[in-house]
């Protein structure tokens, strides 16, 4: 048995084609390793550098050839890989061209079918097949592509017996690092031999498998939208040995021997996230669009491109959107942009609306560019895809003598739309995952919030931090700052609690409402919710305070606010703002700060909203047991500021019996939907039981909430079922004011408690 490699690597080109410096150096390192009988111990191995088309197939059949059953061969090409308009693979060589129009000259480059011929005839059983070459397109502007389009090359070159890895999947780029010695796929194939760092389990022997689990997951951790491809048509396919390992015991040996003993070591704690002199942190591919965001928001703004539009807002849907395709157009410095429709699964897709055209743009060419070379042959799933925001496709312009990049992002309506950009600079910025995600995002954005500039910039934000988890801190503060000023704009309307013993008004909870819509502002919850606990204790510090210096004044207009004449104020908070010192503060200052500002605390409920877990982690480390730690937390508000608190929206979110057990609050209130979902006798009479026991001698009084005309249980039912207390529409819609309840409407209530 012999193991014998072919390695062919080209990186210089004629013109049309990028050169590639790491070409040729990725088979010298790969030959280093192959060659060492401590490692690969291939007994004949040749390369061969920038061929032309003829040596390259002279080469590759020859070496097929004459080859025994038991042979191992290896077959290793670094370079460029496209695809013909049939779709057919090949491998670009050292004089390959293309037409003006950048379509293959096929004469000038080697066939992945003549490949696979030669390889079909060749009598070794074991082949082994390592493609460092493109299959596909995907954005990151520090990478120079190895070519482009999608290819199937399981159908072109697997074939039983042979194993295939690939640099990366039929849908993606494989990449040359910029300054880096070697590709990224080959460098890290080669560390993993060389080190034997992809010997996992130990045993000395290096598998296909354990190659192709290793290179994936360096280059994951790197590039996270790479992904190497390894095709096997049987599974002995994993099981080939391709290398020894001699680095591996000497690795664990040194790692024994020489370990570094710390201590203890104690990190400052500063509240400036980045007041380190030494480091800074680590940048983001998302850091050169922070610019392009805010350029985007500011062009909602624009008068002139509104004045174009504004007489047409009104009338026609579509004019709307093209407004915002032509905010993107502009922003983007793009040709063209339009969105594309399919009305149903079944049918065709038709243009729904469209920017301007750029000035220089001959409208019949692109039409006839569009319909023909870059919205032909397209494939739904590589544009409708969780794995990345946009596609894209380079166009050769001949009017303007270059390259253009034509970029397919889909948009969140059930795989019925995409957004098409036309005609960007092939080295653009903008050629990344993140800037196809803050496209769709701007669209819906603008379209949702009414073109609300700081709104949808904010928007987009949370969106890259759905997507991307981790965003530029200047991105963070931004973010803060627009959350602030949308806060501070929040007003606070009251609603009434009844007694339904009494019929009168018990208290009332403040609501937060936006001054336009005069709705609840959900989306400051949400990015609350999305941002953690700054954002958090920020919101609820607020609308604590708005709520206290409202409530007053609203009593003081109505004339009730003498002591005896204040009714409870219930105010929202989230579990995270209880925990923390600047909350505790802030409610410090309310009940006892200056007397002419205090509020009673015999006056304030604070609600603690079930929608939220509780808090996990205090300064850096985890509770052995949040809920006791939540326990004692509250202690200190009942036992130095006499504070009173309820629970909110029990039945929804982390509401639990045991959290509900062990709080042991004098108010909980059931949320309207569980009444919807659960017999409502089962219901009430379960947290009845359950607040009973968690306190007999005084157990908490349940209030159910939501109540409307449409509500599947009656005041009265209510009522019988041992419900003291209830809020909704029902009783008295939320104002600014805190009036009393009219003569008509105690009535109304009396006839509905008794049925009558």
């Amino acid at each position: 048995m012999a193991k014998v490699a072919l390695l062919i690597g080209v990186s210089e080109y004629l013109s049309g084609l990028s050169s590639l410096p790491c070409a040729v150096r990725d088979i010298d390192a790969l030959q280093r390793v192959l060659q060492d009988p401590d490692l690969g111990g291939f007994s004949t191995l040749k390369s061969l550098k920038n061929p032309v088309r003829q040596d390259m197939e002279f080469e590759i059949e020859a070496f097929f050839a004459e080859r025994t059953k038991d042979d191992l061969l290896l077959f290793y090409f670094s370079g460029h890989g496209i695809k013909d308009d049939s779709g057919n693979l090949f491998f670009a060589t050292s004089t390959t061209q293309k037409t003006s129009k950048g379509e293959l000259i096929r004469a000038t480059a080697v066939s992945a079918s003549f490949i696979h011929d030669v390889m079909r005839r060749s009598r070794a059983k074991r082949q082994i097949i390592i493609l460092d070459c493109c299959f596909s397109g995907a954005f990151d502007p520090s990478l120079s592509p190895k070519d482009d389009r999608l290819i199937d090359f399981k159908e072109q070159l697997g074939a039983e017996g042979r194993v295939v890895l690939a640099s990366s999947s039929s849908t993606e780029y494989s990449f040359e690092q910029q300054e880096s010695e070697l590709s990224i796929y080959t460098r890290y194939l080669v560390e993993g031999v060389e080190t034997g760092a992809a010997d996992l389990d130990g045993d000395g022997l290096l598998s296909i498998e354990d190659i192709h689990g290793y290179v994936n997951n360096r280059i994951h951790e790197e590039f996270p939208h790479v992904t190497p491809k390894i095709i096997v048509l049987k599974n002995e396919g994993y099981k080939i040995i391709l290398s020894n390992t001699k680095a591996k015991l000497k690795q664990k040996s040194n790692i024994s021997k020489n370990k570094i003993q710390l201590g203890e070591i104690k990190l400052e704690s500063s509240q400036d996230l980045y007041s380190s002199k030494f480091y800074n942190p680590v940048p983001s591919l998302i850091q050169p669009l922070e610019s392009f965001i805010s350029r985007l928001s500011e062009r909602l703004k624009d008068e002139q491109v509104i004045r174009h539009y504004s007489n047409q807002f009104d009338r026609e849907e579509v004019t709307v959107q093209n407004f915002i395709l032509e905010v993107i157009r502009q922003t983007s410095d793009a040709d063209f942009v339009f969105v594309m429709h399919r009305p149903d699964d079944q049918g065709g897709w038709i243009l729904k609306s469209q920017s301007n055209l750029s000035e220089d743009v001959d409208d019949v060419i692109y039409t006839d560019v569009l319909k023909n070379k870059i919205l032909s042959n397209i494939l739904l799933r590589a544009i409708f895809t969780p794995n990345h925001h946009g596609i894209y496709r380079i166009h050769y312009d001949e009017k303007a003598a270059a390259s253009k990049a034509f970029l397919l992002i889909p948009l969140e309506s059930q795989n019925s739309e995409f957004i098409v950009i036309c005609g960007l600079s092939t080295d653009s910025y903008l050629l990344n995952d993140a800037y196809g995600r803050i496209i769709s995002s701007f669209y819906k954005a603008s379209q949702e919030l009414s073109l609300q500039s700081v709104r949808v910039e904010a928007a987009i934000i949370d969106d890259l931090k759905i997507t991307y988890g981790y965003l530029p801190f200047s991105l963070y503060q931004k973010r803060f700052t627009l959350f602030c000023e949308r806060l501070a704009r929040i007003l606070i309307y009251f609603e009434p609690i009844l007694d339904l013993d009494d019929i009168s008004i018990s208290g009332w909870e403040a609501l937060a409402r936006d001054p336009d819509s005069l709705t609840a502002p959900v989306d400051l919850f949400a990015a609350a919710e999305i941002w953690g606990r700054k954002f958090t204790i920020e919101l609820d510090q607020h609308l604590l305070k708005t709520a206290v210096n409202s409530y007053q004044e609203a009593l003081v207009r109505t004339k009730q606010n003498r002591y005896h004449e204040i009714l409870p104020l219930s105010v929202n908070v989230y579990p995270e703002s209880l925990m923390r010192t600047a909350y505790f503060e802030t409610v410090r200052e309310i009940v006892k700060g200056r007397k002419e500002k205090q509020f009673s605390a015999k006056k304030l409920i604070l609600e603690i909203s079930e929608k939220a877990d509780l808090p996990m982690y205090e300064d850096g480390i985890r509770l052995q047991s949040p809920l006791d730690s939540f326990k004692m937390r509250l202690a200190k508000y009942t036992q130095e500021l006499k504070i009173r608190f309820g629970i909110d929206d029990f039945g929804v979110g982390y509401a639990s019996v045991s959290r509900l057990s062990g709080l042991q609050p004098p108010y909980v209130k059931i949320d309207r939907e569980i009444l919807y979902h659960q017999p409502v006798d089962i219901i009430i009479n379960f947290v009845q039981e359950v607040v009973s026991r968690a306190n007999p001698l005084d157990p908490a009084k349940v209030i159910v909430e939501g109540l409307d005309e449409n509500s599947p249980v009656t005041l009265g039912r209510l009522k019988n079922l041992g419900v003291s207390y209830v809020q909704g529409h029902i009783i008295g819609k939320a104002e600014q004011d805190v009036n009393r309840l009219s003569q008509e409407k105690s009535e109304f209530l009396r006839k509905s408690i008794l049925g009558e």
